[in-house]
């Protein structure tokens, strides 16, 4: 009897089952810009002179992204010593779409010793709406802009470089608070809306 008990027991077997592995693949969102202009550097630029100087944001994002730039303009004269920002103006390509840190629109045509902090893109963007169009041209003024008046010939044989930065961050989850340290966008400012959101979020 013993020995009929360990035959049956050395054919028994466990139910098993032993499907085909799923993986499931998760890819990241790209979030990628770049600064591309067309422009050809005046060797005697002279007052009066308009410089066509085209720069534009160029997204590669597949994300859904915000962009802002900071222009930083600087005269220097032929010893390399500062001089006032002055005696220049920058024009927008398209300045309904930009606004100022405090929300405010940009004007068509702006002097340089207006030029203060970040300049944001109003609305969310990816790759479709490629490129951003943001100034057309730069002029030389005949006379000067600001209250404390400066001498224009102090400006001859000066050099004048406007220096674009971009930066891009995703538009979801409030992700400029982190990376650009913001409580909040500007005003005017698209606010990314979570598609997955219940109304009642």
């Amino acid at each position: 009897a013993l020995f009929a008990f360990l035959v049956v027991g050395g054919t028994m077997a466990w139910f098993t089952s032993n499907p085909e592995e799923v993986k499931n693949t998760f890819t990241a969102g790209t979030v990628k810009i770049g600064v591309k202009e067309e422009f050809e550097a005046p060797k005697n630029w002279n007052p009066g002179d308009t410089t066509k100087k085209d720069v534009n944001i160029e997204v590669e994002s597949s994300k859904q992204t915000y962009v802002r730039v900071l222009l930083t303009p600087k005269w220097e004269d032929i010893n390399g010593a500062p001089l006032a920002n002055d005696f220049v103006s920058i024009e927008f390509a398209e300045p309904s779409y930009w606004v100022d840190e405090a929300g405010n629109p940009v004007s068509g045509v702006i002097n340089i010793n207006e030029i203060e902090g970040y300049y944001y893109y109003t609305k969310i963007v990816t790759s479709e709406n490629s490129p951003l169009h943001l100034i057309d041209e730069v002029k030389f003024l005949g006379e000067s802009t600001i209250e404390e008046k400066q001498d224009q010939n102090k400006y001859q044989g000066a050099t004048f470089t406007l220096t674009v930065k971009a930066e891009a961050v995703q538009a979801s989850h409030k992700a400029y608070k982190d990376v650009w340290e913001l409580d909040s966008l500007p005003e005017g400012v698209e606010l990314w809306q979570d598609p997955n959101a219940t109304p009642e979020e």
